[in-house]
């Protein structure tokens, strides 16, 4: 986690880094993203026999009205699991989760955002990708939205780890569209990811 916390510390969001400890036992969810309610995975969560987990938040905030753009939270989980076959199967199971595809609300209320989910290679890794992107500002919201969110989330195992960088980006409304600023944050998660496996030796 130290080399993590580097490269984190390299890609220059902010100073705030926060580490915390992920117990074994807690579900994973594949479907979770930051800007989407935690009930929207439908109890979707997978376990794992997890040997240790860890976690670093990047500009972690209480409630997201006090975000003020343009910035980047960032999300990064690792799962220690007993070899890499293990974690290459977790990586298929999250990738190959159903996760509700519908437009869905915000969880900060003022507009709905478009899923998506596919897969991609990050190195040799084949990652899921999984986005919300704002598709409709309610009407009553418009003026006093502060800022539009782009979330993009990736899921990949590296050796015997399975790690999950997630990147949610708020932007200036009038100077980006949602599809732009959904395009960042997916670039910030996917930077962090490819930096991470070029430069963590891959655990047995």
């Amino acid at each position: 986690m130290a080399t993590i916390r580097q490269l984190v510390g390299r890609a220059d969001l902010g100073d705030d880094i926060r580490e915390r400890t992920i117990e074994a036992g807690e579900p994973y969810e594949p479907c979770d993203l930051l800007i989407a309610d935690p009930d929207r995975s439908n109890g979707g969560g997978l376990e794992f026999d997890q040997v240790w987990g860890a976690g670093l938040e990047v500009n972690p905030v209480g409630i997201f009205v006090d975000v003020r753009p343009p910035t980047t939270l960032l999300n990064v989980t690792v799962i220690g699991l007993r070899d890499a076959s293990a974690a290459a199967a977790a990586a298929r199971k999250a990738r190959t989760a159903r996760c509700p595809s519908k437009d869905f609300r915000l969880n900060i209320g003022m507009a709905t955002a478009r899923w998506g989910a596919r897969t991609m290679t990050i190195g040799s890794t084949s990652a899921r990708l999984t986005t919300a992107t704002v598709r409709r500002v309610n009407p009553e919201s418009a003026e006093g939205m502060p800022f539009l969110p782009g979330n993009a989330r990736l899921i990949f195992a590296h050796g015997s780890l399975l790690i999950s960088v997630e990147a949610l980006t708020f932007w200036p409304p009038k100077l980006s569209t949602a599809t732009e600023v959904t395009a960042v944050a997916q670039e910030k998660a996917t930077s962090l990811a490819t930096a991470i496996v070029k430069t963590v030796p891959a655990p047995g």
